[in-house]
C-alpha cells in the first residue's frame, strides 16, 4: 500500500492556513523555511500529500467516527466500573447531552478544518509552479479534497468557514457558508473538477478519481433535503447510474473479502484510505483492540480495552441465521473470535473458554447499563480483520473504504423509493441481498419496501463504517430513543460549534438549541 508521506514542513504551513478559523493565536510563518519548500517543483508531492493525509482523521474511532457512530444505535460505550468513564464523554455522546466544549467536537472541527487548510495550501502553492499535466492534476485533486472536508463539516455542524485558496489575509476572519450555501458550493466545485480527474483504472481507489467525485455528488444529492430544504432524487439516481453502469465496480459475492488484512484494491472500492501496520499510525486506527475484552488476547496483541459495543436496538433487527454480514469465522483459528457480532461465550485461540477478570465466564450479552455495566455487557463488533503477527498492534493493516459500490446501490434504491418507484428500489435492495446469504442459507428477497426497510438494509451493509448518524438524520430517526437513550430534541441533528471556534471567528453563529 502506498503511504502518504506527511512532511513536517507542510504540516506547519497547513496549520498556518488553519489559524484564521480555529486557533487562538496567529504565528508568523518562517518565510525562508516556506520559500525553500514551496518554490521548488521537486516538492510537489509534499504539497499534495498532506490533504490526503488528513483523510486519516476521518476514520479515527475516537473522533470523527465517534461522532457518526457513538451518537447512534450502532455503537454504545458503557462505563464498566472505572473503565471507560472518561469524564462522561462517551455517555454524553450516546445521550445527546454534549455541549460546545466537548473534546470530541473540538478535535473533529479542528481536524476537518485543517484538512481544508492543507488543501488550500496545495492549491495555492502548486499553482505557483510552471504548470504540467501532473501539477494540474494535483490541483484538481486538492480542490476535490477541500470540497470533501467541507462536506463533512457541513454535515456535522451545518455551517462552514470558507476561504479561497489565494486569500492570504488572515487578519480577516473567513466568511461562513450556511448549510445550503455550503452544499451548493461543494456540488458546483465537485462538478467543476470531475471531468479533469483521472479514473480508478488509471490511478486506483486511493487517489481522487472521477468515480469518487460522482459518488460524492450522489451522497450530496441524497442528503440535499437535509442540507438545502428540497429534494434532488433524480440527480442522486443519475450519478448512481453512471457508477453502476460504468462496469468498473462489482458488488462482492464474498462480503467479508473487503475487510480482511492487507486488502488494497477491491472491486467494491470507489475511494479508500490506505493504512499499514508496517508503520506506527496511532491507536485511532485500531478496529480490534478497542472492542475486545481484556482477556481476548491473540498473536502479538497484548492490549485490548473492552470498550465499544452495539446496542440491543440495532442487534435485534438482524436475521442472525441467513445474513452473511452478521457472522464470519474465517479468522477464528488465528484469533479465537469471529468477524461480525460477538455474542455469548468467548473463547481463546486454543478453544479455552475465556473469563472476566473476576473469574466469571466471559459471555457477551446485549444487556447494558450505560452508567454502570459489568465487563461482559454489550455485543461486540469486529468489522476489520487484524494481523495476528503484526509488530505494531496499534496500527491497522486494513485499507478503509469510505465510498463503495454497495452504498451506491443503496443510495439509488432510497432515491427511487422516495421518488415513488418501489419496483426499481426493490430491484436494487434485493440485488444487494442476493449477494449476502450466509453459507447454507438464503437471505430472502423482500416483496415490498418501506423506508424503514431501506434504513435497515443500510445498517446491515454499512454498519460501523462511519455513516449511521448521517443516515438516521436523513430518515428523521436520529433523535428517537434506543437502548439507554431517551428521545432528544430535534436540534441535536446538528452538533454545536466548538467554543474555541466561536472565540476566533465572529462570523460563526452558534447552532439553535445550544
Amino acid at each position: 500500500m502506498k503511504k502518504y508521506k506527511i512532511i513536517l514542513l507542510i504540516t506547519i504551513i497547513g496549520m498556518f492556513f488553519t489559524l484564521g478559523c480555529t486557533d487562538l493565536e496567529e504565528n508568523v510563518l518562517d518565510e525562508q523555511l516556506g520559500a525553500d519548500l514551496v518554490n521548488n517543483p521537486d516538492n510537489i508531492e509534499s504539497l499534495i500529500n498532506p490533504p490526503y493525509g488528513s483523510l486519516r482523521r476521518t476514520i479515527e474511532w475516537y473522533d470523527y467516527w465517534a461522532l457518526q457512530e457513538v451518537t447512534t444505535d450502532e455503537v454504545i460505550i458503557p462505563t464498566r466500573g472505572t473503565d471507560w468513564y472518561d469524564n462522561g464523554a462517551w455517555m454524553e455522546l450516546h445521550l445527546h447531552t454534549w455541549t460546545s466544549d466537548h473534546i470530541r467536537l473540538k478535535n473533529v472541527w479542528d481536524a476537518l478544518n485543517q484538512g481544508v487548510s492543507r488543501a488550500n495550501t496545495a492549491i495555492y502553492y502548486i499553482a505557483q509552479f510552471e504548470q504540467t499535466s501532473t501539477s494540474e492534476q494535483y490541483i484538481y485533486e486538492a480542490r476535490f479534497l477541500k470540497a470533501y472536508f467541507m462536506y463533512l463539516i457541513n454535515d456535522l455542524f451545518g455551517q462552514v468557514p470558507f476561504r479561497e485558496a489565494d486569500d492570504l489575509d488572515f487578519s480577516v476572519s473567513p466568511e461562513v457558508l450556511d448549510q445550503k450555501a455550503a452544499a451548493d458550493w461543494i456540488i458546483d466545485e465537485v462538478k467543476a473538477v470531475l471531468p479533469n480527474l483521472k479514473t480508478k483504472a488509471e490511478v486506483g481507489s486511493e487517489r481522487v478519481t472521477q468515480e469518487a467525485a460522482k459518488a460524492l455528488l450522489a451522497k450530496l444529492y441524497l442528503n440535499y433535503e437535509v442540507y438545502g430544504g428540497e429534494t434532488k432524487w433524480t440527480e442522486a439516481i443519475d450519478y448512481c447510474n453512471q457508477l453502476i453502469n460504468s462496469g468498473t465496480f462489482t458488488v462482492a459475492d464474498d462480503y467479508w473479502s473487503m475487510f480482511q488484512k492487507d486488502v488494497a484494491e477491491h472491486p467494491e472500492f470507489i475511494f479508500r484510505i490506505p493504512m499499514d501496520d508496517n508503520v506506527d499510525m496511532g491507536s485511532g486506527s485500531v478496529w480490534v483492540n478497542f472492542t475486545l475484552h481484556y482477556s481476548q488476547l491473540f498473536g502479538n496483541y497484548t492490549s485490548t480495552w473492552n470498550g465499544p459495543s452495539t446496542t440491543s436496538t440495532f442487534f435485534n433487527t438482524w436475521d442472525k441465521e441467513a445474513d452473511a454480514r452478521y457472522y464470519d469465522d474465517r479468522i477464528k483459528s488465528e484469533t479465537g473470535f469471529n468477524q461480525g457480532f460477538l455474542v455469548g461465550q468467548q473463547y481463546g485461540v486454543d478453544g479455552t473458554a475465556l473469563k472476566q477478570r473476576n473469574g466469571d465466564p466471559l459471555i457477551f450479552v446485549p444487556e447494558i447499563n450505560l452508567a454502570s455495566s459489568p465487563e461482559n455487557s454489550g455485543v461486540r463488533v469486529i468489522k476489520f480483520a487484524p494481523n495476528p503477527d503484526t509488530e505494531r498492534q496499534f496500527s491497522s493493516p486494513n485499507d478503509v473504504p469510505i465510498m463503495r459500490i454497495s452504498d451506491i446501490y443503496l443510495i439509488r434504491a432510497e432515491a427511487y423509493l422516495r421518488s415513488g418507484d418501489e419496483t426499481k428500489a426493490l430491484e436494487d435492495i434485493n440485488y444487494i441481498r442476493s449477494k449476502r446469504s450466509a453459507e447454507g442459507s438464503t437471505l430472502p428477497a423482500l416483496t415490498s419496501l418501506t423506508l424503514d426497510d431501506v434504513l435497515n438494509e443500510r445498517g446491515y451493509e454499512l454498519y460501523w463504517e462511519g455513516l449511521r448518524r448521517q443516515d438516521l438524520v436523513r430518515f428523521g430517526k436520529f433523535t428517537e430513543s434506543y437502548q439507554e437513550k431517551p428521545a432528544t430534541d430535534a436540534t441535536k441533528a446538528l452538533f454545536p460549534l466548538p467554543t474555541s471556534a466561536l472565540d476566533v471567528n465572529e462570523n460563526l453563529v452558534q447552532n439553535p438549541g445550544y
